[in-house]
């Protein structure tokens, strides 16, 4: 709930008040409307109760404008749940990337 979450926000806020946001196995309801650098990331076989994230999440990528990433991982760990896994530090390794860059 916390990156769709999260996502409700960034659409509802002023331009600026969101710089960039990382949704971590999380899609949004209106992606249309998300503003400032996403970075969307989730694992390839991560499953929720209708079928795989991945589907949904690349839907709401393909809606949101640009500037976006897209990172799939391997595994099939949900959310914050892939730091615990061999894919942790490539995680990390793009969120720090995304967070840091210019």
């Amino acid at each position: 709930m916390g990156g769709y979450a999260l996502a409700e926000a960034d659409s509802l806020s002023k331009p600026g008040d969101f710089d960039r946001i990382v949704l971590l196995a999380a899609n949004a309801s209106d992606s249309a409307a998300l503003k400032g650098r996403k970075l969307f990331i989730v694992a390839r076989d991560d499953v929720g109760s209708t079928g795989l994230r991945i589907s949904q999440i690349s839907d709401s990528y393909a809606k949101a404008p640009q500037p976006k990433e897209l990172v799939i991982l391997e595994g099939s760990a949900h959310a914050q749940s892939l730091f615990d896994t061999d894919q942790g530090p490539q995680l990390m390794k793009e969120i720090l990337r995304f967070l840091t860059e210019p």
